[in-house]
């Protein structure tokens, strides 16, 4: 069974969204930072809509953490610049 969505919100701060995820009856949530939310498309804009927008994508790059690490059931999931970059790049290469 793969994560599952199940909320995602930007922290009142606007330092990060955070995303709910499902996996294995237990929740994780995802800790997507500023820049990371910036990274997905042009204008940059780190704000809710933005999230709401790449909430997809945030969930691919955090699915693939989470099932790479699935040992570590209560540790955040942390989603950087650099992790939209290689999904970006991998995207790419697909298609």
């Amino acid at each position: 069974m793969h994560p599952r969505f199940v909320t995602a919100f930007l922290k009142s701060s606007g330092d990060a969204g955070i995303v709910v995820m499902e996996y294995e009856g237990a929740q994780r949530v995802v800790i997507v930072d500023r820049e990371a939310l910036r990274q997905f498309s042009s204008p940059p804009r780190a704000d809710e809509t933005r999230l709401q927008e790449s909430v997809g994508a945030i969930c691919e790059i955090a699915a693939s953490k989470i099932l790479l690490d699935g040992d570590a059931a209560f540790s955040p999931v942390k989603v950087s610049a650099d992790d939209v970059a290689d999904w970006q790049t991998s995207r790419k290469i697909l298609h």
